[in-house]
């Protein structure tokens, strides 16, 4: 959870979207989607946590 603290942290000062991850393989996959990330659909090995669902967890 460190690592998404210090992106929410970093997009109070530049604007992001979404935090990025490129899983090794489907055991990581399901461990970030456990988190709350999502698969793009060309690439299921790739995964996007929308800035939205940062916010709620670090600022509370």
């Amino acid at each position: 959870m460190d690592a998404i603290e210090r992106v929410f942290d970093a997009s109070r000062q530049v604007a992001s979207l979404a935090v990025i991850a490129e899983a090794l393989d489907e055991q990581v996959v399901n461990f970030y989607i456990k988190y709350g990330f999502r698969q793009f659909k060309e690439n299921p090995i790739k995964l996007y946590l929308p800035m939205q669902s940062v916010e709620e967890p670090v600022q509370n």
